[in-house]
């Protein structure tokens, strides 16, 4: 059962009065709040995006970095019960989960005035940004009420599977003079979550090889993948390969920074086997006209191989035989994003 929580004030004679809890006018004035000073959730974050779209359609409401360079997803209740925002949370995290630092970086950059993400994480730690940002994110839901069939499922995941989720709790208080106070609460101790995470898991996840992508690849996959990796090697210019977690982005390097032209995914990932494109990429990073993008991606959809998602990017599900001359056109068209990207270049 959530916590009950009572305030008292204390007058100039050494009497109580209790400060009863009132309607908090608007859970909007919470997100204000958090906006403005995110270390009202937790002294240690650092806001990086806020209303952040996803590539299925929906909108993190504040997405951060801790200290340890933890993504942190971070969701409002508003007018969702809990049990609907802390499923959203998940499924937010799950994305979340396959962002490489460069793709943080880029939801970053509006936030950043002009800085590199490594610049402002030491600006605000006082340390550098760990090279790899694999760790799986934690999950913050917050709301004026959380039920107890929530904190439930809270407590299972946070304390039997060591996920680092909590619910946190802002309560409105309004005293007879019109002063008005807010007392915060979580549903697990953060300093259980801690042990929990800790305990569960002491390294970051590594990298996938080469040869472990491919291993996890069907047929229909490892031929489509090889013929566009051996032709992002000849290509002029190179395409630089990184490898992420669970797949690859494909990058031109324009001025030592990487610009992701798309994305590969194998069958267990929560893309399935897939090429994505990278738009937000390239709209957030480079100079390449929103109208010609436009027309690229009107392009490639009339070859039918690639499918529109809920977001803004497509995708080519690998999940039948591709042909010479469809394996062609998928490379031709990668070509030509490529080389639209190095015309523009990148923003000043």
């Amino acid at each position: 059962m959530p916590e009950e929580i009572r305030v008292w004030q204390i007058n100039e004679s050494d009497a109580l009065t209790e400060v009863k809890r009132s309607k908090l006018n608007l859970e909007a004035r919470i997100e204000k709040w958090l906006s403005n000073d995110i270390s009202l959730l937790s002294a240690d974050l650092f806001v990086i995006g806020k209303q952040v779209a996803t590539e299925w359609g929906g909108y993190i409401d504040l997405l951060c970095l801790d200290a340890s360079g933890k993504l942190v997803v971070v969701e409002l209740k508003r007018d969702k019960t809990p049990r609907e925002v802390t499923a959203q949370a998940l499924d937010y995290a799950s994305w979340v989960n396959n962002l490489d630092a460069e793709q943080i970086g880029v939801i970053a950059a509006p936030r950043l005035n002009g800085n590199s993400l490594g610049a402002a994480f030491q600006s605000r730690f006082g340390t550098e940004l760990p090279e790899s940002l694999s760790e799986p994110p934690a999950l913050r839901i917050v709301a004026s009420e959380i039920d107890d069939s929530t904190e439930r499922i809270i407590h299972y995941l946070a304390e039997t599977y060591g996920i680092d989720i909590n619910a946190v709790r802002f309560q409105f208080f309004q005293a007879p003079d019109g002063r008005e106070f807010l007392v915060r609460s979580f549903t697990v101790a953060p300093e259980v979550i801690e042990q929990k995470v800790t305990s569960r898991s002491s390294k970051r996840t590594p990298h996938v090889t080469r040869e472990q992508f491919f291993e996890a690849l069907d047929q229909n996959g490892k031929t489509v993948f090889e013929r566009v990796l051996e032709h992002a090697r000849s290509a002029s210019p190179e395409m630089a390969v990184k490898w992420g977690t669970v797949g690859f982005s494909m990058n031109i390097n324009l001025d030592g920074k990487r610009v992701a032209v798309f994305e590969g995914y194998p069958p267990k990932s929560v893309y399935k086997q897939s090429i994505y494109t990278t738009r937000y990429s390239i709209l957030a990073l480079t100079q390449v006209p929103e109208q010609e993008i436009a027309n690229l991606w009107s392009k490639v959809q009339a070859t039918r191989l690639f499918q529109q998602t809920a977001g803004i990017e497509l995708k080519c599900p690998i999940d039948h035989a591709f042909n010479d001359e469809q394996i062609q056109e998928l490379i031709t068209w990668l070509d030509e994003v490529a080389a639209a990207v190095v015309k523009y270049g990148l923003k000043q």
